[in-house]
C-alpha cells in the first residue's frame, strides 16, 4: 500500500513538520483563549486540585515526600519544575502541555511517515493536531497530555529506523515507556512486548547483538522505575516500582456492583484526598490489624478475584461491556469533562464533534487491512494497540485512561485515509466499497450508545458545580447544578445540590420542587429531610415542615437540630 522506499526516506519532514506544529498550536492557542473567558477558568477538580499542591510541596523542597505513591508521581514533579522555571499558576502548565501536545502531533506525524511514507505522515500529524480529546486534556491540569507525549515518543523512536544513536534507540525505548508507566500504569503491559520486539530487531546475525538491545531496552526501564521502586521501599518497606493503587482500581472495575465505571469505596469521597485513606481504613477494618500500603492493595485485589470466581459469568458480561465503553465515541468524564468544556471553547465543540474516537476507529480499522501484508513490520503497533485497550477494560474506563490509544491509532486512521483516497483516485470502485463497508459497520459498532451518556455528562456539570460553590460564586454554581438537573432530571444528587444552592441564596420556594424531586428519588439521602424542612418552614408551610423534621429524626435519631425543631414546632418532644 505504499513506496517502501518512500517510507524509509521519505524526503525531506520539514514541510510535514511545519504544517502540523501550526495546525496543532493553532487549534490549541484558540483552544485556550475561548475557555479562559469561562467563569470556571482557574477553579481546579478533583485530582487538579490535589496535583497542583503537590507539585507546590515537591518545588518548596519536599522532594521525596512521607508516603509511597498513591496515583502515578511523574505528572506532580513536572508539574513543580514548570513552578520552579516559570511560576505557579494555571497558564504556565497550560501553556507547556499546548507545546507537548503539539510535539506529540509532531511526532506521530513523523513515526506514521517513517512507516508508511511522506502522504500519511502528514495526514497522521494533522489528525492528532486536530483531535478534540487532545486539545481538550492539553487544555486542563491533567496527567493525559503527558502520556501522550510519552506514547508518541515510543512510536516516533520504535518507528525511526534511521536513528543516528543506532542501538542506543533500544535503550530510549525503554526511557519512554517506563516515564509512561509512570504516568499511566495500564503501560506496564508494553514492557514485555517492547522487550520482545528489541530482542527481534536487535538481531544481526550473532547471539550477542541479538541479546544488547533488550539488555539496552531493560537498562532504560530500570533506570527510570528502580528508584522510584527503592523510594517507596524506604519510606513504606513495601516494594512498588509506581504506586500501590493496582488493587483499589482493580477492585473498583471488577467488584460484584461494578459497572465500569469509577464509583468511590465510600459514597461522597470522589476526590483523591479520600482515595487512599478510604482504601486503607477499609482494609484494616476488615482485617482486624494495622496493614502496610502493599497489603491494601493485595487485599482489594483479593476481594475483586473472589467476586469474580464467584460469579464469572457476571464478571464476563461485565468484561465485553467495558472492552465496548473501551472502544465507543463516548470519552467517560472522570470530575472533569470534554462535554462541558465544549460549551465555552467553540473549536473544540466543532472538532469534537466532527472528529472524534468514533470516527477515528472508523478509519483505523481501513489502516489496519491497508497494513495487513505489512504484519511482521507493525505487528508491535498492533499487539501495543490491543493490549493496552485490553488492560483499560481490565480495571475502569475512563476518557483520561483511553487518551493513550489515540496516537496509535492515528497511525492506521492515516494509513487508511490514504487508501480510501488511493482507491478512489484509481476509481477502484470495488475494493473502496469493501473498504468504505468495514468503516460504516466499524463507525455504526463504536457510535451506538452503551451507556448513560446523559446522566455522566450531568454528574460533570454537578462537579464543576460543586467547585464553584467551594469558591463562593453561588449564582453561577447555581447554572451548572440547574444544567445538571435539565440533562438528567432524575439525578438525586443534582436535584439536591440545585436546592441547596437556591436555599442559600434565599429561594426557599425555588428550592422545595428540587429537595422533592431529590427525595422521589432516593428517600434516605442525607440531610435532604432536614434542608426540605428548613426550606418548608421559611415560606411559612409550618405543618409540612414539622412532617419533615420527624421524617430527618426517624433516618437519624442523633440528629439534634432536628429533634430541636420538631420540639420547637409541636410544642412536645417525639
Amino acid at each position: 500500500m505504499h513506496d517502501k522506499r518512500q517510507a524509509q526516506f521519505g524526503g525531506s519532514p520539514t514541510l510535514l513538520v511545519t504544517v502540523v506544529a501550526v495546525t496543532a498550536l493553532a487549534a490549541r492557542a484558540a483552544h485556550l483563549f475561548f475557555v479562559a473567558q469561562a467563569d470556571w477558568w482557574g477553579v481546579l477538580q478533583g485530582d487538579a486540585r490535589t496535583y497542583v499542591e503537590w507539585a507546590g510541596q515537591i518545588a518548596g523542597g519536599d522532594w521525596l515526600g512521607g508516603e509511597g505513591f498513591y496515583q502515578a508521581p511523574l505528572y506532580p514533579y513536572v508539574l513543580a519544575a514548570i513552578q520552579l522555571i516559570f511560576g505557579a499558576g494555571i497558564w504556565p502548565a497550560v501553556i507547556c502541555q499546548a507545546l507537548a501536545g503539539t510535539v506529540t502531533a509532531v511526532l506521530v506525524g513523523v513515526a506514521a511517515r517513517c512507516l508508511c511514507g511522506q502522504r500519511t505522515g502528514l495526514v497522521a500529524g494533522i489528525l492528532m493536531a486536530a483531535y478534540g480529546p487532545g486539545i481538550y486534556f492539553d487544555g486542563i491540569i491533567q496527567k493525559a497530555s503527558l502520556a501522550g507525549l510519552a506514547t508518541s515518543f515510543v512510536l516516533f523512536i520504535a518507528a525511526n529506523r534511521d536513528n543516528p544513536v543506532r542501538n542506543w534507540r533500544y535503550l530510549f525505548i525503554g526511557l519512554s515507556v517506563a516515564l509512561l508507566c509512570l504516568l499511566r500504569e495500564h503501560a506496564f503491559v508494553w514492557v514485555p512486548l517492547c522487550l520482545l520486539w528489541c530482542y527481534k530487531r536487535g538481531h544481526h546475525g550473532r547471539t550477542m547483538t541479538q541479546w544488547l538491545a533488550p539488555v539496552m531496552c531493560l537498562l532504560g526501564l530500570t533506570s527510570v522505575l528502580l528508584p522510584v521502586g527503592l523510594r517507596n521501599s524506604s519510606i513504606t518497606g513495601s516494594w512498588s516500582l509506581s504506586t500501590f493503587q493496582a488493587g483499589p482500581n482493580f477492585y473498583i472495575g471488577n467488584h460484584e456492583g461494578a459497572d465500569g465505571h469509577y464509583v468511590p469505596l465510600v459514597r461522597g469521597h470522589e476526590t483523591p484526598e479520600f482515595e487512599r485513606r478510604d482504601a486503607t481504613d477499609l482494609a484494616q477494618r476488615a482485617v482486624g490489624r494495622r496493614l502496610t500500603a502493599r497489603q491494601v492493595s493485595s487485599y482489594w485485589m483479593g476481594r475483586a478475584i473472589r467476586d469474580i470466581l464467584d460469579e464469572p459469568l457476571r464478571w464476563a458480561t461485565l468484561m465485553a461491556a467495558k472492552v465496548a465503553m473501551v472502544w465507543n465515541r463516548y470519552e467517560i468524564p472522570d470530575v472533569e469533562s470534554q462535554y462541558v468544556v465544549d460549551d465555552s471553547s467553540p473549536i473544540l465543540r466543532v472538532l469534537g464533534s466532527v472528529w472524534h474516537f468514533g470516527i477515528l476507529c472508523p478509519l483505523a480499522a481501513v489502516g489496519v487491512i491497508a497494513t495487513r501484508r505489512d504484519w511482521r513490520r507493525l505487528w508491535l503497533y498492533y499487539t501495543m494497540t490491543l493490549s493496552l485497550a485490553g488492560a483499560v477494560a481490565l480495571t475502569f474506563v475512563s476518557a483520561r485512561y483511553r487518551y493513550p490509544l489515540a496516537p496509535l491509532l492515528m497511525l492506521f486512521a492515516a494509513a487508511g485515509t490514504v487508501d480510501l483516497l488511493d482507491r478512489l483516485r484509481r476509481r477502484e470502485l470495488r475494493l473502496l466499497a469493501g473498504r468504505a463497508g468495514l468503516a460504516i459497520g466499524v463507525a455504526f459498532a463504536t457510535n451506538l450508545p452503551v451507556q448513560d451518556e446523559d446522566r455522566l455528562t450531568a454528574l460533570s456539570y454537578m462537579n464543576l458545580g460543586v467547585a464553584m460553590a467551594k469558591t463562593g460564586d453561588l449564582p453561577a454554581a447555581t447554572d451548572y447544578f440547574q444544567y445538571a438537573v435539565t440533562r438528567y432530571p432524575s439525578s438525586a444528587e443534582a436535584n439536591n445540590n440545585l436546592a441547596q444552592a437556591l436555599a442559600l441564596q434565599g429561594s426557599y420556594e425555588m428550592a422545595i420542587p428540587h429537595y422533592r424531586a431529590a427525595l422521589a428519588v432516593e428517600s434516605s439521602l442525607p440531610g435532604a429531610q432536614y434542608n426540605l424542612a428548613v426550606a418548608l418552614e421559611q415560606t411559612g408551610k409550618t405543618a409540612d415542615a414539622l412532617s419533615h423534621y420527624r421524617m430527618a429524626l426517624d433516618q437519624n435519631p442523633q440528629d439534634r437540630e432536628a429533634r430541636a425543631a420538631v420540639e420547637r414546632l409541636s410544642g412536645i418532644s417525639p
